[in-house]
């Protein structure tokens, strides 16, 4: 009788210790709850730039896993435009930083050592939102789930599910060739001739998100008006 032939991942498969089924098994399980709750995000998507009131907020991140934050920022931003309140923390990681993130951001772990941990941090951020529309650049596949994730490490029933405005979503919808394909915060501000406000921080790429969304909707609504 002819055997079968056994492809080069069964051979992988066959390989594995029991730890490592245990990793790959556990990958996957992470993997679909990802997919699962970023379907979830993707609903509470607003398409469109508006003029309302909202909550606009930045992570940084230690660098190694996506749920390893390391600053949180946010700015309360009324239909008018007033900043209404300003939330900024510093959060201890639980992994080492990564040194590229140290020397894009500034934060070192001497910063971190003495600062409260992200279980702590996210009910004053949580509170702090609200039922708060947000806005940021590419929260809606980034920092949205980072925190997701986060909450799904601290096994936290509740989930980060708020309506939200993503300008790298919007600007990709609205400008399609006009950057060349570029649609990172930094080349979107160059191509509206923005200047970034201080360094590489959360606090700073808040007000640059907010200030690409005032450019971004004044394009919208010039469009509009021109059908």
């Amino acid at each position: 009788m002819k055997e079968e032939a056994i492809t080069p991942r069964q051979k992988q498969a066959v390989a594995l210790t029991p730890r490592q089924k245990q990793l790959a098994l556990a990958k996957k399980r992470r993997q679909n709850w990802r997919r699962q709750v970023q379907n979830r995000v993707n609903k509470n998507e607003i398409p469109n730039p508006c003029r309302c009131s909202f909550v606009v907020f930045d992570l940084e991140g230690a660098g190694f896993l996506e749920e390893d934050i390391t600053e949180i920022a946010a700015i309360r931003v009324s239909a008018s435009g007033d900043i209404l309140d300003i939330y900024q923390q510093l959060v201890k990681p639980i992994t080492k930083l990564n040194r590229r993130v140290v020397a894009i951001t500034g934060i070192t772990e001497d910063m971190l050592a003495d600062k409260p941990k992200l279980t702590d941090v996210l009910d004053e951020f949580f509170a702090f939102v609200g039922d708060s529309i947000v806005l940021g650049h590419d929260i809606g596949y980034n920092d949205i789930m980072n925190i997701n994730m986060a909450c799904r490490r601290f096994h936290r029933k509740d989930l980060f599910l708020p309506r939200f405005l993503d300008t790298e979503r919007i600007a990709k919808r609205l400008l399609p060739t006009q950057t060349g394909g570029k649609f990172g915060l930094d080349a979107l501000m160059k191509y509206y001739n923005l200047q970034a406000e201080g360094e590489h921080r959360a606090l700073a790429d808040c007000y640059s998100a907010w200030a690409l969304y005032r450019s971004l909707l004044r394009e919208y609504e010039s469009k509009k008006e021109e059908l």
